[in-house]
Order: C-alpha cells, then structure tokens, then sequence
C-alpha cells in the first residue's frame, strides 16, 4: 500500500508509536552513558573537573601548583645528586 491509502489515524498512531520508542531508546542509553561516566572516573578527569587541590577550577592556579611541584622535585634531585657525588668523592671511588 502506498501512503496515500493509509488511514490517516493509523499512521498517526504509528508514527508516535515510533517517537516514543525512540525516545525511550535515547533516554535508556543516556541513563547507560552517566551511570558508566560515574563508574569509569580517572584520577586525571577529577583533576581537570576539580582542580588540582579538589576546591579551585582555575586553571592559572593549576599550572602554578604544577610549576611548584616541578621545582621542588628539581631541588630535590639536585640535592641528592650533590649528596651523592660527596659520598663519592669522600670514599675514593670518585677521584
């Protein structure tokens, strides 16, 4: 049959027979998707959602807290390197 020769409530039934599954099919899968969002969080998405300290979002206050973090480990490898090299050259093995 063409769709000319349908009746028109029927087809009208149809139609929204048709929107309603497919807006329960697109709800279900929006429930799926923020139930796994919850479930699959990294540490990495908490950082960039949260900020670095969990309180600030800003993102100038993330690199300054990175760019802290950075040189004090920068400090830290120096030290123990100078540590190192001394106990080195004090017991001879490094002349």
């Amino acid at each position: 049959m063409e769709e000319s020769e349908i009746n028109p409530d029927v087809q009208e039934k149809v139609e929204s027979l048709a929107e309603n599954a497919s807006e329960g099919t697109i709800n279900n899968a929006e429930v799926k998707n923020a139930e796994t969002n919850s479930e699959n969080d990294s540490v990495f998405k908490r950082v960039l959602e949260n900020g670095f300290d969990g309180i600030t979002t800003n993102p100038n206050y993330k690199l300054l807290a990175l760019l802290i973090i950075l040189l004090i480990n920068l400090s830290l490898f120096f030290l123990v390197g100078n540590l190192g090299k001394t106990f080195l050259k004090n017991s001879g093995i490094l002349g």
